[in-house]
């Protein structure tokens, strides 16, 4: 008998049910291993090596989970049982009831600075220069409470900032634009030669920001999802601050930012869909 037979025994068993997507119970994977019963080898194995690998189906049921994928190689899978390792991690989900998100289309030469400039605002002193830099406008918009001084009233809203904007996210897409106005294939060619078409990588730029009450539910498959705000008075209100904000944060640093280009398109969606663009003067 191999040193590793009731491992592959397992391994062979485990295999068999994840390609039939079969359920099975505790028992029957023990038997299939062959280990002695007087013995506690296979509750070890169970514990740490078998059970991270499979999902509850009802009460005493088991099905392969998709992390088995990794195993389905004999080696990896003999690697895996002979180590304690980690092979997944637990999750719990949560569901938003609203959210917004902003996207920016800009060609790719502005990445790298680009990049710089918004990561200086996931600072708190830089979150602060800009908030102080519109100090008297968000005092009439947000008054302070009672008697905050201005230190107070940043640390305040910069706290708030932190909450709503966490990060951000850059994809790359091809695109193709034509450079001026329609024309036929002759006069195009005659004008532009091979430059009436424009290949160009376009980067996106991402903002996604959750907002009002949430449910600790992973996907709500009914489309209920999470409560939404009390009144679309609350929502609007709630919105209007965010997109604010974003504006004197984010808006601001990214057209000062951007270089050279004809155009800048913002898409915003999700609780509204609008587009907004800044052109050349």
């Amino acid at each position: 008998m191999s040193k590793y037979t009731h491992q592959l025994q397992a391994h062979e068993f485990l295999l068999k049910k994840f390609d039939l997507l079969e359920a099975f119970t505790k028992e029957e994977l023990e038997d299939a291993c062959g280990w002695p019963k007087d013995k506690d080898t296979f509750s070890t194995y169970w514990t740490k090596q078998f059970r991270p690998l499979l999902v509850p189906v009802g009460r005493e049921s088991f099905r392969v989970s998709e992390v088995f994928r990794r195993f389905v190689d004999w080696e990896r899978f003999k690697t895996h049982v002979t180590q304690n390792r980690p092979v997944h991690s637990d999750y719990s989900g949560v569901t938003y009831g609203n959210v917004m998100m902003f996207e920016f289309f800009m060609p790719l030469t502005n990445e790298g600075f680009l990049r710089t400039s918004l990561d200086a605002l996931f600072y708190q002193d830089t979150v602060k220069r800009r908030l102080k830099a519109n100090l008297a406008d968000l005092k009439q918009r947000f008054p302070p409470t009672g008697l905050q001084d201005d230190e107070t009233y940043l640390e305040e809203l910069s706290i708030w900032v932190a909450k709503h904007f966490g990060g951000y996210s850059i994809g790359h897409v091809a695109g193709r634009y034509r450079a001026d106005q329609l024309k036929t294939h002759q006069e195009a060619h005659q004008k532009y030669h091979d430059r009436y078409l424009v290949d160009e990588t376009t980067a996106i730029v991402r903002f996604i920001i959750p907002f009002g009450p949430k449910t600790r539910t992973a996907f709500d498959a009914d489309g209920a999802g999470a409560p939404s705000m009390e009144s679309q008075a609350d929502r609007e209100s709630e919105a209007a601050r965010i997109r604010y904000f974003f504006g004197i944060l984010f808006i601001q640093q990214i057209v000062e930012a951007v270089n050279g280009e004809d155009e800048i398109w913002l898409l915003e969606s999700g609780f509204r869909s609008k587009l907004h663009v800044w052109s050349k003067s």
